[in-house]
């Protein structure tokens, strides 16, 4: 099975997700990641994956918003529609949960049903993810 995760630039969002990978390339998962500087303009398939995360920061604590890269890199994703998909956000100090839900909605709109999200907040938890993405798989 092969897992897409789409990530933000940012050093602690590339850290947590190197984690990630590592972990289900373990379980014998082959995992590819992908980020807007890595993913240029072109659209992006997502034809051969069984499974598509997506995993950023926000900023905002009242109305939180996801990066523009990111929204703009999973507009330009193709064959989203059915796909099963996970959603992972960063923590911050307020609003973690609004920006999980207008992460998810981005996602929705693009046709991905949403079988897991949650908070990327330290190893453990990160490792704890992965065994429920493997269920998934």
């Amino acid at each position: 099975m092969r897992v897409l995760i789409l990530h933000a630039d940012d050093a602690k969002t590339q850290k947590s997700v190197a984690l990630m990978q590592e972990a289900l390339e373990k379980e014998q998962v082959k995992v590819d990641l992908l980020s807007p500087a890595g993913a240029g303009t072109a659209p992006v398939s997502t034809a051969p994956y069984g499974l598509v995360c997506v995993a950023c920061g926000y900023k905002g604590w009242w109305k939180p918003q996801i990066p523009a890269e990111m929204d703009n890199l999973i507009k330009r994703a193709t064959r989203l529609e059915g796909k099963r998909g996970c959603a992972f956000i960063l923590p911050g100090l307020l609003g973690t949960t609004k920006a999980l839900r207008v992460l998810m909605s981005h996602l929705e709109q693009q046709g991905v049903i949403v079988e897991d999200f949650g908070a990327l907040s330290g190893r453990q938890e990160i490792l704890a993810i992965v065994k429920r993405m493997k269920r998934l798989l």
